[in-house]
C-alpha cells in the first residue's frame, strides 16, 4: 500500500536495510520503492525476517499489528523499538512483556508526526531522497470510484484524486 511504500523510502533515504513484508503481487514494486529484501506475507513471515536478519532486527515500522507484534517482538535486538502506526491485522494483541523489559525493548505508538518530523520529511522530499509512488489518478467527479479502488487494497502508492 501507500504507507508501508512511504516507510520503505524513508528508511532507505535514512540508510537503513530495509525488510518488508509484502504480498507477492506487490513485491516488485515494493523492491522498487528500495527494499532490500521482500517478504512474503503468504509464508512464514518469522522465519523468512530470521533468515533475513539473523542477528535481528533493530527497529520494525509496523502498519498491520495483530499476531504479527507478538509473533515479531522476539525477532527485536536489545534496545530495538517496534513502531505501530496501523492495525490492518487487529488491534488485541497478546504479547510476553517481559520482552520489553529484559531486552529493553520499546513498543511505541504513532498516527502523526512532530514539527521536527515533518522538517525533515520536507529536506527528504526536497533533495529527492523520497518519490512519492502515484498509483492511480482520478477526477474529483470520479471520487466514488477512486474509493473502490482504494478498497479493493491492490494498488502501490497513492490513489490521487484531482480538480
Amino acid at each position: 500500500g501507500c504507507v508501508g511504500v512511504a516507510l520503505v523510502q524513508l528508511a532507505r533515504a535514512r540508510g537503513a536495510r530495509v525488510l518488508a513484508i509484502s504480498g507477492a503481487a506487490k513485491a516488485d514494486p515494493v523492491r522498487d520503492a528500495g527494499a532490500h529484501d521482500v517478504i512474503d506475507r503468504a509464508q512464514d513471515v518469522v522465519a523468512q525476517l530470521r533468515a533475513a536478519a539473523p542477528g535481528g532486527i533493530d527497529v520494525a515500522l509496523d502498519v498491520v499489528a495483530g499476531d504479527l507484534v507478538r509473533e515479531g517482538l522476539p525477532l527485536l535486538r536489545d534496545g530495538g523499538r517496534w513502531v505501530v502506526a496501523g492495525a490492518l491485522g487487529g488491534y488485541d494483541v497478546a504479547f510476553d512483556v517481559r520482552r520489553l523489559y529484559l531486552h529493553n525493548t520499546q513498543l511505541i505508538g504513532s498516527s502523526m508526526h512532530t514539527p521536527a518530523h515533518f522538517a525533515l520529511l520536507m529536506d527528504l522530499a526536497r533533495r529527492g531522497a523520497i518519490d512519492p509512488v502515484i498509483a492511480a489518478t482520478f477526477p474529483l467527479h470520479q471520487a466514488a470510484r477512486a474509493q473502490e479502488e482504494l478498497a479493493r487494497r491492490h494498488h502501490v502508492g497513492k490513489i490521487v484524486l484531482r480538480p
